[in-house]
This record gives structure tokens, sequence and C-alpha cells, in this order.
């Protein structure tokens, strides 16, 4: 009996060992890395480190989007046990605000173990040195300084450049999305509009970790391993600082947007869009204040005009109308007609009525546009037809994205019979495409309107005898040995003869030498194409004008499109003065005045400062015909 127990205990004692010595071997042969990351853990943590992000530059290298130094106090989530009595002692020494302490809580309900959570950003010289001072009272708590987004220009780049802003619940959303949300801190800087949104891969870098060790209370007590961040990369744009002030100098405080492109490679010169904000508001959060302010503005500073403010052409139309009828055969050059300032569609009564009583007697294509006739371009509406007016303006791009490198763009509209029927199919009789619509869209009324980008891009085609380039704001990335990759030019060709773009161009300059622009344009030494325009923000008659709509807010529109020089374009511009009045009072001046910069480096136009209801005024110009 004893023998028996002897030896069922040396077989139970030669299992366990078997059994131990197989689990230490399948542990070290099969799960080693996985509990030796495991005892790494016991003892440390890892923590991501930010890069810099890339800066934004113009195309001389002036900074438009950098970094700079900005101190901030913080503290670990693990030592933020009593964060109320922390807020309550700091105030004797900075002052922390409810919208401090709710942007620290948002912060520290996403926060991991070693991110440091905010309490607030941005102290002065002045809060450091008594945080400084007094560090002993605050033994949880850490100051020091990081990388942190600036807008030297502030407002006169928000809707191009955009801005940055916290990572929030959106964003992501985004990244879970396409697969990028370990590429961002918890609480990181992400590009949330324009072009640090659009070019964010370049700019944002790549997070770096550092791998620490810790005791047994979770506090830091050395280095185990770091992997530097890598810096995102600089982008260089096509814009020029200076013309870009003086395009903004030149619309003032007035409502409107003025883009200006380069001919030949489509970059983007001026982008200015007003009213604006400060973008510097949102990088840490806009206050309700601001946000409220911003918001609830009639005038709607956070609309970019230039890309998502949609406006009927008016008379700039009128060029593309007559290119259109010369490629399909509907005009000759020297077609003519007797102007007298009246259009009727036969066998109706109605009467459209051109802006000059008497009209302009015998009239051809150049005198037509030359002078702005409506009569001329109603008949023309009229004779070409909404399915060919459609057919050819397609090609400029009209009721189309231009494509430009900018995460918003409004397409505006390009009316067709398809798009009438649809938009008015409960009423039996407006979704038939009339005939008096197509002579509103003759004279650039009626349901179209257009975006001031797509309008300099349409110029620019005319400019070019038809070769179309995607405006682009991008010139190349850069890094630390130089140029990683230039921006690549997309364009295409019209299927218009380059003769028919000639006729249109010579009528253009007829318009600053001899027509609507004559007078504003005196004196340049320079040769320029252009069409003012004059656009109804509603339909007015001689009885309803002065009572009904009354005010600043139901003036017109002032347009002009240009481009300069005739013979070797360089620049082309759309601008556009909302509730401006007449194009040749209000637009042409700025134009004159940003074309004088761009070949001489000043303007010959005087603004003037004296101010009414709708904010900065030049100083009135006699205008031809009120466009």
């Amino acid at each position: 009996m004893t023998k028996s127990r002897i030896i069922a205990a040396y077989a139970f004692a030669i299992l366990a060992f078997v059994i131990l010595t197989s689990r230490y071997a399948y542990l070290q042969m099969f799960n080693h890395d996985i509990l030796l990351l495991r005892s790494i853990n016991n003892y440390s943590s890892s923590v991501d480190t930010s890069p810099v992000r890339g800066s934004i530059l113009d195309k001389n290298g002036i900074t438009l989007g950098v970094n700079r130094v900005s101190y901030v106090v913080a503290i670990l989530p693990k030592d933020a046990k009593n964060i109320e009595d922390i807020f309550i002692r700091l105030n004797k020494f900075i002052n922390i605000s409810e919208f401090d302490k709710k942007k620290y809580y948002r912060q520290a309900r996403k926060s991991k173990k070693y991110d440091w959570v905010t309490i607030k950003d941005d102290l002065s010289n002045t809060e450091v040195a008594q945080l400084t001072a007094n560090a002993y009272l605050f033994p949880e708590l850490s100051v020091f300084a990081h990388s942190k987004r600036y807008y030297p220009y502030a407002d006169l780049y928000a809707h191009s450049i955009g801005y940055v802003g916290r990572v929030s619940y959106n964003d992501q959303q985004k990244m879970e999305k396409n697969g990028t949300t370990n590429d961002y801190m918890t609480d990181d800087y992400i590009g949330k509009n324009g072009l640090e949104l659009q070019y964010e891969s370049f700019l944002r870098g790549t997070l770096g970790k550092k791998v620490i060790q810790t005791d047994a209370f979770g506090n830091e007590t050395g280095l185990i391993s770091n992997i530097s961040a890598i810096d995102g990369n600089t982008i260089e744009l096509t814009i020029d600082n200076k013309l870009q002030q003086r395009a903004s100098t030149l619309l003032g405080d007035r409502k409107g947007a003025i883009v200006v492109l380069d001919v030949k490679t489509g970059g983007v010169l001026a982008f200015v869009s007003k009213p604006s904000f400060d973008p510097n508001w949102f990088i840490d959060g806009i206050t309700p204040d601001d946000w409220d302010e911003l918001n609830q503005d009639p005038s709607k500073p956070l609309l970019n005009r230039a890309t998502q403010g949609t406006y009927p052409p008016g008379s700039t139309f009128k060029p593309f109308m007559a290119i259109a009828a010369l490629y399909l055969g509907i005009r000759t050059p020297q077609w003519q007609m007797k102007e007298t300032g009246l259009f009727s569609l036969p066998g109706t009564t109605h009467v459209f009525r051109g802006l000059v009583l008497g009209g302009y007697g015998m009239i051809d294509m150049k005198k037509a546009i030359t002078y702005s006739s409506d009569t001329y371009f109603y008949k023309l509406g009229a004779d070409m037809g909404i399915d060919n007016i459609d057919k050819v303006m397609s090609l400029f791009g009209f009721g189309q994205k231009t494509g430009i490198d900018l995460p918003q763009e409004y397409v505006g509209l390009l009316p067709s019979r398809e798009w009438k029927a649809k938009r008015f199919k409960n009423d039996s009789y407006q979704k038939n495409w009339l005939a008096a619509d197509s002579v509103n869209i003759g004279i650039g009324q009626g349901f179209n309107h257009y975006t001031p980008l797509q309008m300099a891009h349409a110029v620019s085609i005319i400019a070019n005898d038809g070769k179309s380039i995607t405006p682009h704001f991008l010139s190349a990335i850069l890094g630390n040995e130089g140029v990683i990759e230039s921006y690549q030019i997309e364009s295409s060709m019209l299927p218009i003869p380059k003769k028919d773009f000639e006729i249109i161009k010579d009528a253009m300059q007829s318009v600053v030498t001899k027509g609507t622009l004559h007078n504003v344009m005196r004196g340049i030494s320079y040769t320029m194409g252009a069409k003012t325009g004059t656009a109804q923000v509603v339909a007015l008659n001689k009885d309803n004008r002065k009572q009904k709509f009354a005010g600043d807010k139901y003036k017109d529109h002032a347009w002009v499109i240009a481009f300069a020089p005739v013979d070797k374009p360089q620049i082309a511009i759309a601008t556009i003065v909302e509730n401006g009045g007449f194009g040749a009072s209000a637009a042409a001046p700025i134009v004159r005045g940003i074309m004088d910069y761009y070949f001489h480096g000043e303007s010959d136009i005087v603004i003037s400062r004296k101010k009414n209801s709708s904010g900065l005024v030049v100083n009135p110009v006699k205008s031809i015909d009120g466009d």
C-alpha cells in the first residue's frame, strides 16, 4: 500500500513537472513577444509626440500660415482628481474662464493616461512668470511651450487658406473611415477648412513615439526609447501677398469678391472675399460670443463669396453669348440691326427695355459689346434659344466646378429645359422653357448665376484663345532638401476657332478704349480687354423701383471681368461689388487699381474715405450706359 502511494506521488510530481515545463516552453516559444510587451507595459507607457506643422508661403516666400510658440499650463489625467480645487487656486494667479473649463473637460474625456490636458493656452509672459514663481503650490501642473498655428494676416486669407482646429468628434468619425486615426493625438490640430484642409496630408507631418519608464505609482522615472516626429512639409502658393493686400484695400469694407488668375498657368494671384473673419479665433475653439457675432452677422462673413457666392453675371455674359453665336454660325461680326432700346418677341406686346433711351441706331457685334447693348443681346438670346446657349456655355465651365484646389466650391446654375422642367414640375406653365427666358439669359439675367471664380476662369479662357486651365493655389510642396513636388498644370482646348476669340478680344478692348470703361481706364499704359456688368438683385420696373425696394440691399451688383495685355495676356480678373450699383463706377476702379499695381507697382485710382451704408466707396466715374 505504501509502495503504491510512493509511486503515485512520483507520477504526480513527474506529471506536474512535465505540464509546467511544457507550459513554460509554450510561453517562451510562442507567446514570448506578447508577454514581453505586457511586462514592459507594467513598468512603461507609450507617449505620442507631435510634429511641427508645415508653413504656408506665398509665391515670394512670405509666410501666410506659420507656427509660433505658445505657453500652456496643463495637467496629466492621473493628477486631476481635485481639478475644481485646482481651478480655484489657479484663479489667484491667472484667469480661468468658464470657456477654459469647458475646453478642459472636453479634452479630458478623450485623453490618454500620459496626454497632457490643457487648462489654459496662450499664457502671457506675466502669467508664465506668476506660475513659475509659485510652482511649489502646484506640483501636479506643468507650464511648457508648444507649437501653435498662427495666421499673421488675420482675415485676409480666411477664405482661401482657411484654418486648423482641435480634432472633433466629426473629425474622428472621418479618420475612422479613412484609416488615419493613429496619425493624430487625442486633442491634436487638424485642417478644418480651405487649403489647410485640402493639403492636410502634406502639412500634417508624422507623429513621434516616446516610451517612458514608470514606477509602481505611474510616475515617470526614465526614457526607454524615442522615435522623433517627422515635421510637415511647407507648401508654396501662387498667391502674391502684396497683390492680395492691394486688392483687399481697393474693395475696402464693401461686400464682394475679387479673383485674379495667372492666365498662362491658372495660378491664383489674389483671392478676396469680404466681409471676412479672423481664423485665429477657431484654432483652440471659438468662444460662444464670437461665434454668435459671426453666425448672426447679416453680412455673412463666413460665406466664401469667391467660390460659394453665386450671382447673375449681367452684361459680363455678353462676350460669351457673342462667341457662342460666332461658333454656331448664328451671327457674323458684320451682322447689323437697328438698336432702338426696345425689344419685343414676335406676336407679343411685352417690351424688353435697354438702358439707353432711343438706342444706338445701327449696331453690329463689336459695337454691341463696346456699349453693352441690351437690345442686340435680347434678340441674340431669342434667336439662339436655350439649347444652343447651354451647349456652348458649358464649354466655358459655367454651371460646373472649376476644379480649384479648395474643399468647397459651388457650381452655380447654367439653366436648361430639363432643369426648368424639374424646378417647376408642379407649375404646368412655368415648367416649360419660354422664349422670354432665353431673352433674359441673353443679357446675363434670368435664371443663370455663377461664382466670381467661374467668371475669372471663363474670361481667362477668352484671353487664352480657348485654352482652359484649371485654377489652383498650389505651386509646390517643399521639404528640407527643396522642392518635393510641383503642381502639374491641367488644361484642355475648346473646339472654338481662334479667329472667333480674336474678334471678341478686339471688342472687349474697345470697351476699354471707347465704351463703358473709357473714362475710368483713361491713361493706362498697357492694353486691356474687359466687360462691365450690372446684375439685378430683384426684378424692378419704373413703378416699383423707388417704392417697394428702397435701400442699398436692393441695389444692383456691380461686375467687371478683364484681362491684360490684349496681345499677350498675363492676368485675368473678375470683380463683383455686392449692391454696388453700376459696374463702371463701383467695380471698374478696383480692376484699374489691381492692373496698375500688377504692371507698375502702384495704383492711379484714388480711394475716397467717404462712407455710406454699403461701406467704403470709390470716387464716382461717369458711365456711358450704366453698366
